[in-house]
């Protein structure tokens, strides 16, 4: 078990597995390694051509067509190595061999023609081991370096037997074998090392890759619309979230906040050039996008770089949804706790009133038990309300044919409250539109809203109308339809408020509402909006989620 442990570890410590990044740089070295050794070819056979060698080997010493027929293996072999590097095949380690023992072979050879040792050529050999270092293990350069000395001794032994008068070089080749081992074992510890650290990167690397990528997915995915805007008011990154609050499918480089909303780039001038945090207000949007609540936050600065700015955006609406949730969650659980206990004394009230008025038909005190019913009810309908605030409002959205189902609404509402039907018009383009929403919730929220056109209308009832009209936005895609009455229309100083709870400016009123009937509209994934009109009247618009079927109709006409 002993000596298994420590084989494992001499392994590891040698060479380290390494990652595909890794592995495809060593073939680029080797790649370049087989260049440096082209090189090296080509210019021994260009030294022979020209008879550059004469000038420092001695013509007895020098063997022509020995030294002519290696430079051209060499240069053949490196062909060879290099469409064998191109496929990767054989494997890596396998060609470093093949290639370094190629080079002992060769490099021996040409010194060997040379005049042997003191030609200087085996000092190459230093070289061409020191590198396999880089790509083998400790122990098999240690083996070709150790491969190499013999081969050096064996050369010059060979050439003292079949060369006449040749000098003995026993010391220069034994010296030369020792520094070829010595600087081989120095080449494998670097290598090593070289290796550990390039790995060491790589998986640093492939961490801080991971990291990088999992913090864009997380906040491509955050419900917070993010945007990075440069100092000069360029967006540099937007997730999801940011793209859909502003209405926009693509950000670019050039894309700056003016472009994507002019008022948000207005507040961000705004926020760079006060000295004290500015409290910032909601941003209307047109279209049927949702209203923004902004934020910034200052990058800090990297040397050398302007410091960019964070912008936070939030769906105002959903703010005030949580809001007033919370706010009526006490009131849900008040209005839970005492709803009996308010119900059941105006039951006896109303009770109590309708015999006196049965008693009081010719009396003058009926005037009286009149008010007491009126009120009676009027506080009875508060109580619904609020009741109604409590209840969850989400809904089960299913597809509605928009046309037919105003059509048959048109129907019941005029027969129930006295008006004929051309009062309530109807025009809806195209006419086979098809939305997503909760009928029951429909009906409740159409009713409502032409309840206020009746009531608020200051004209005697014959004379309301109410126009309905339906179409898609060209911009958003979004289904809409617009319900427009005839009445005074709403002061502009109060449109802001006329969604808030317990808002009215009835004696009559409860201001509950156009508050439930948003909080109805909201929870089906719909929007409403007041559009102020220059003619008088009052226009309510609702924006719809649009049935699959309706936009597979869509792009079947594109």
């Amino acid at each position: 078990m002993k000596g298994t442990g420590k084989k494992t570890i001499a392994t590891v410590t040698d060479k380290p597995n390494l990652n595909p990044e890794l592995h495809h740089s060593s073939w680029k070295y080797l790649r370049l390694f087989n260049y440096y050794r082209a090189a090296l070819a080509l210019l021994f056979l260009t030294m022979h051509l020209n008879g550059w060698t004469d000038q420092f080997i001695r013509p007895g010493d020098y063997d022509h067509d020995l030294f002519y027929w290696a430079s051209i293996a060499y240069i053949s072999a490196c062909i060879v190595f290099m469409v064998s590097l191109y496929l990767h095949k054989p494997g890596l380690d396998t060609q470093v061999v093949i290639q370094t023992a190629v080079d002992i072979i060769v490099v021996i050879t040409l010194m060997h023609a040379s005049g042997g040792i003191r030609s200087g050529l085996g000092m190459l050999l230093i070289i061409n081991i020191s590198l396999s270092s880089v790509f083998l293990t400790r122990r098999v350069t240690l083996f070709l370096a150790a491969a190499t000395s013999l081969a050096l001794l064996g050369e010059h032994i060979y050439s003292q037997l079949v060369i006449p008068d040749y000098r003995e070089a026993y010391v220069q080749t034994g010296i030369l074998g020792v520094v070829i081992f010595a600087f081989t074992f120095i080449a494998s510890i670097v290598a090593r090392r070289m290796r550990a650290s390039e790995q060491l990167a790589s998986d640093r690397s492939r961490e801080l890759k991971s990291v990088v990528q999992m913090n864009e997915q997380i906040i491509r995915s955050m419900r917070t619309g993010i945007l990075v805007v440069s100092p000069n008011g360029h967006i540099k990154m937007a997730n999801n979230a940011a793209k859909s609050l502003l209405g926009i499918t693509h950000v670019d480089y050039d894309t700056t906040l003016g472009q994507a909303q002019h008022e948000l780039y207005d507040r961000f001038l705004e926020w760079q050039n006060s000295l004290v945090p500015v409290q910032q207000k909601p941003i209307h949007q047109s279209h049927g996008l949702p209203d923004l609540q902004p934020g910034f936050s200052r990058i800090e600065p990297i040397a050398g770089i302007k410091s960019s700015t964070l912008v936070f955006l939030e769906d105002a609406s959903r703010l005030n949804q949580r809001f007033q949730q919370v706010r009526l969650a006490s009131l849900g659980r008040l209005t839970a706790s005492i709803a009996h206990e308010i119900r059941n004394p105006l039951a006896a009230i109303n009770h109590a009133s309708q015999l006196l008025d049965e008693a009081m038909q010719n009396s003058p005190d009926k005037k009286l038990t009149d008010i007491i019913s009126t009120q009676v009810q009027r506080l009875n309908s508060v109580v619904e309300n609020v009741l109604q605030l409590s209840r969850e409002q989400s809904g089960t959205s299913e597809p509605i044919e928009l046309l037919p189902w105003l059509e048959k609404f048109r129907d019941e509402y005029t027969a129930s409250q006295g008006l004929d039907k051309p009062q309530i018009k109807l025009h809806i383009v195209p006419d086979d539109t098809i939305i997503l929403f909760d009928s029951s919730h429909l009906h409740q929220v159409m009713w409502n809203l032409c309840g206020n056109a009746v009531n608020h209308a200051k004209t005697p009832l014959d004379q309301v109308t109410i126009n309905i009209e339906g179409g898609i936005d060209l911009e958003t895609q979004q289904v809409y339809i617009d319900i427009i009455d005839n009445g005074p229309g709403i002061d502009p100083d109060i449109a802001a408020q006329i969604f808030d709870p317990f808002f009215t400016t009835s004696t009559e009123g409860t201001g509950l509402g156009l508050f439930i009937t948003k909080e109805v509209i909201e929870s089906n994934r719909a929007k409403i909006r007041h559009i102020a009109l220059t003619a008088g009247g009052t226009c309510f618009r609702i924006y719809f989620m649009q049935a699959v079927e309706q936009q597979l109709k869509q792009v079947s006409n594109l």
